[in-house]
C-alpha cells in the first residue's frame, strides 16, 4: 500500500491550524482495545473510550484526518439521504422517531466534543438549506416537513422561491428546506483538534502505520504493522470509504461502494459580492441526484462541490464541470479564479445509512456515511465505543444485520456509469 501523510491542496489544509506530528509504531504494545482509523469515527472513538477510562491505540496508515475527515465540506446535515416522509413510510413512524432524535443527538454529539476538547474549529449552527430543483422535490420537503410536525419537530421550514432566492443567492430553485440547527465546522481542524486533546490525555495515535493483518486467539485479538505488533481484547474499524485500500482479512470493503466526490474553492471574493451569494452564510445542498453543496470558505471563499470522477482518479474535466455548474448557478462568478481544487471519497451502500455492528466477538465497525459523515461519525463513533465497553446500543436501522457485502461489487465502477447518466437525464428533466 502506497502510504503518504501529504494531504491533498485543498482549502482545509491551506487554512488549517498548526499539525502535531504523531509517530509510526515502532514497539508491540498491548492495550484495551484497538482503533483502526484517524478521522472522524475513529478519533471520536477514541474520545468516548478514553472518557470512560478505557486504554485504546489508534493506528492510521495515512495521516490524522488524511481521508475523507480531511477534505468534506464541512457540513453537518441534519437529514439523511432519504427523506423523513420515505423513511416514514419504509421503517414505520417509531423507528423514525427514533432515527430522528439520533440525529438531533448526533449534532448535540459533536458540539460537545468541540467544547470538551477545545477545539478550534469554527463550529458554528449556520443553518441548512435543502434547495428544491424541480417540483416533485418540493412535494418532498413539504412532505418532510408534515411529518416533522407529526413528530413534534418544529424547527424546519419551507421557504418560499423569493425567500430561497434571497438567502442562496441564486434564482435557480424553487422553494427550500431550512433547518437552522445544522452546522458548519472546518473539518481538519476538527479532526486535528481531536487528535490533539486525545494525545493530552495520554491515548497512543500512530500515524503512518498501516495493519497489514489482523488475528484471534482465546485470549485476545492483534493486529500487525511493520512496526510492531498491538494486542488487545477489542478490535473497532474505523476506515470508511478508503476500506478498500487495506488487506487485512475482512469483507468491509465489499460492503460500501467508494465514490468520489471533488470540490472546488473561488479566490477571495469582495465582501459585497459574497454577501450577495449566501448573504446569512447558510449551507447549501441542492435536490438534484448528482448534487451539488456550496458554502463560505476560510478567506471570503465560496466552495463548491458535487460528484468527482467515477474512475476516482484526479480529473480536469470534472473540475471543469463543477466551474461551469457554478457559473450557471451564480452567473456572477464568470471568470473568477478558481484557487483551489481537490477530490475525496465517500461510503455510499445500499440502503443509503451508515452502518455499526460486528464480525465476531472482538471485532466491531462503523462506516458507510454517504455524505452524512460529517453529522454521524461522532455518534457512530460514541456507539462503537459502547460495543467495545459491552453497553447495548440502539442504532435502528443504520445496526449492522443487514450490512452484507454487495453482489457483483467488481462491476461496480460500469454499474456506477451507467446510473450516473440516469441521473444526469432525470436531473436535466427536474424529475
Amino acid at each position: 500500500m502506497n502510504i503518504s501523510t501529504s494531504h491533498p491542496p485543498s482549502i482545509w489544509l491551506s487554512s488549517a491550524n498548526s499539525a502535531r506530528t504523531y509517530p509510526r509504531l515502532k514497539a508491540n504494545l498491548n492495550t484495551e482495545v484497538i482503533i483502526i482509523g484517524g478521522g472522524f469515527t475513529g478519533l471520536s472513538t477514541a474520545w468516548h473510550l478514553a472518557k470512560a477510562g478505557v486504554a485504546c491505540v489508534l493506528l492510521e496508515a495515512q495521516d490524522i484526518g488524511w481521508g475523507a475527515s480531511g477534505r468534506n465540506g464541512g457540513m453537518a446535515v441534519l437529514r439523511y439521504k432519504k427523506p423523513w416522509a420515505m423513511l416514514a413510510r419504509q421503517y414505520g413512524e417509531d423507528t423514525t422517531r427514533h432515527l430522528h432524535s439520533l440525529l438531533l443527538g448526533a449534532l448535540d454529539t459533536i458540539e460537545v466534543m468541540v467544547a470538551e476538547a477545545g477545539i478550534a474549529c469554527d463550529f458554528s449552527r449556520h443553518g441548512h438549506i435543502t434547495a428544491a430543483n424541480g417540483k416533485s422535490a418540493v412535494a418532498m420537503l413539504e412532505a418532510d416537513i408534515a411529518w416533522l410536525r407529526s413528530a413534534g419537530d418544529h424547527a424546519p421550514r419551507m421557504l418560499s422561491r423569493a425567500e430561497t432566492a434571497d438567502l442562496t443567492g441564486t434564482h435557480c430553485y424553487l422553494e427550500g428546506y431550512l433547518d437552522p440547527r445544522s452546522a458548519g465546522i472546518h473539518p481538519l481542524n476538527y479532526a486535528r483538534g481531536l487528535a490533539a486533546a486525545l494525545a493530552d490525555r495520554g491515548v497512543p495515535l500512530h500515524c503512518a502505520t498501516p495493519v497489514t493483518a489482523i488475528g484471534e486467539d482465546g485470549q485476545g485479538v492483534s493486529v500487525t504493522t511493520s512496526g510492531g505488533t498491538v494486542r488487545a481484547k477489542q478490535l473497532l474499524i474505523a476506515t470508511n470509504a478508503y476500506t478498500e485500500l487495506f488487506g487485512f482479512g475482512t469483507d468491509l470493503d465489499r460492503r460500501v461502494v467508494p465514490v468520489s466526490t471533488s470540490v472546488i474553492t473561488t479566490a477571495p471574493l469582495p465582501q459585497e459580492q459574497l454577501r450577495s451569494l449566501l448573504p446569512q452564510g447558510h449551507l447549501v445542498s441542492d435536490t438534484r441526484h448528482l448534487l451539488n453543496y456550496y458554502r463560505v470558505a476560510p478567506g471570503g471563499r465560496l466552495l463548491f462541490g458535487g460528484r468527482g470522477s467515477l474512475t476516482g482518479h484526479e480529473s480536469l474535466e470534472v473540475y471543469a464541470g463543477l466551474e461551469r455548474k457554478m457559473v450557471e448557478t451564480f452567473p456572477s462568478l464568470a471568470g473568477v479564479a478558481i484557487d483551489h481544487r481537490w477530490s475525496g471519497k465517500v461510503a455510499v451502500t445500499l440502503d443509503d445509512f451508515p452502518h455499526l455492528g460486528r464480525l465476531g466477538d472482538r471485532v466491531a465497525y462503523a462506516m458507510g456515511y454517504g455524505g452524512r459523515g460529517v453529522i454521524l461519525t461522532g455518534l457512530l463513533g460514541k456507539m462503537l465505543a459502547g460495543l467495545a465497553t459491552g453497553n447495548e446500543v440502539d442504532a435502528g436501522p443504520m445496526g449492522g444485520k443487514t450490512f452484507t457485502p454487495i453482489p457483483f461489487h467488481g462491476l461496480r465502477i460500469p454499474a456506477m456509469k451507467a446510473v450516473a447518466g440516469y441521473y444526469r437525464l432525470l436531473d436535466a428533466l427536474r424529475v
